[in-house]
């Protein structure tokens, strides 16, 4: 037995699904959600990156927000709220606020790289207009240009955060970012799939995960042995989950919704300037999957 780490939690990164015009398919994604809603996630990311946001209008983004708050309970949806101005994340905050939502996780600004002084407004004004719900941040410097420093991560905390999620980054740079914060009780999350047992055992809270959204089960199982201790299950279950990203080529959108295909759920356009997945791909990955549905 290891050490057990019953705080370990499992949050699922959820796509959104379209039509083949490129509308949002509303239908879709709200049966996606139920059948993701049958497995125990500790919650949804919603409207993110693997959710396609910046290619979402704002009503497009509260309505699968809604979508997946009707599926997994307010306490477990995570409103994605961040946007490129302070100005258009408030309103958002707002909106979400008013159509129920209980928890928010807002990126930070993007395109142009936010300077420090500008991002602490940018997070004390969402945090203000969230009132008593609870707002979670999201670094993504690669696609953001917007590069947050451990010392940084520790004055944006001070803003009223309630977590935080770092994608893009090597496990390896967690243990700074936590040290940084110097005891703050601040769950710090990574979007490291493959790496979720590394991220708890380095003092994560755990992963917020897109390749679950659609292969829930191996990292369930990732879950359940941290929790628990578990060595010899836990060999088996990061093995598995580390095949899933493998075969997912690391949460690519297009293969991800293949095999939300491959679960019966509806066909999905991208509206992201991504290329398909190929017949070639698609009969590779159902090969590859087949006994991780």
């Amino acid at each position: 037995m290891t050490t057990a780490h019953p705080a370990a939690n499992l949050i699922s990164a959820v796509p959104t699904l379209f039509a083949a015009d490129g509308s949002v398919d509303l239908v879709a994604t709200r049966a996606a959600y139920d059948q993701l809603a049958q497995h125990p996630l500790d919650g949804v990311f919603v409207a993110g990156t693997t959710g396609e946001f910046t290619t979402l209008t704002d009503a497009e983004r509260l309505d699968v927000s809604a979508a997946a708050a009707d599926a997994f309970g307010p306490d477990r949806t995570y409103w994605h709220v961040g946007h490129a101005s302070t100005h258009q994340a408030v309103r958002l905050t707002r909106a979400a606020v008013d159509r129920g939502a209980a928890r928010l996780a807002a990126l930070t600004p993007h395109y142009f790289p936010a300077t420090e002084s500008a991002l602490l407004d940018y997070y004390q004004a969402v945090v203000a207009a969230a009132g008593d719900v609870p707002v979670y941040g999201y670094l993504f410097a690669a696609r953001t240009t917007t590069v947050v420093s451990p010392a940084l991560l520790a004055r944006l905390a001070a803003t009223g955060l309630a977590g935080v999620k770092i994608s893009g980054e090597p496990t390896a740079v967690l243990p700074d970012y936590l040290a940084a914060l110097n005891g703050q009780d601040l769950p710090v999350y990574s979007g490291a799939d493959a790496d979720f047992a590394e991220i708890v055992a380095a003092g994560g809270a755990g992963v917020v995960s897109g390749v679950s959204s659609a292969l829930p089960a191996p990292f369930l199982a990732v879950r359940d042995a941290l929790r628990s201790g578990d060595t010899e299950a836990l060999a088996v279950a990061r093995e598995r989950a580390r095949r899933a990203v493998a075969a997912t080529r690391h949460g690519d959108l297009a293969h991800l919704k293949a095999v939300l295909e491959l679960r019966g759920l509806p066909a999905s356009a991208l509206r992201a300037p991504l290329d398909p997945i190929s017949a070639e791909n698609r009969r590779a990955l159902e090969t590859a999957v087949a006994d991780l549905l």
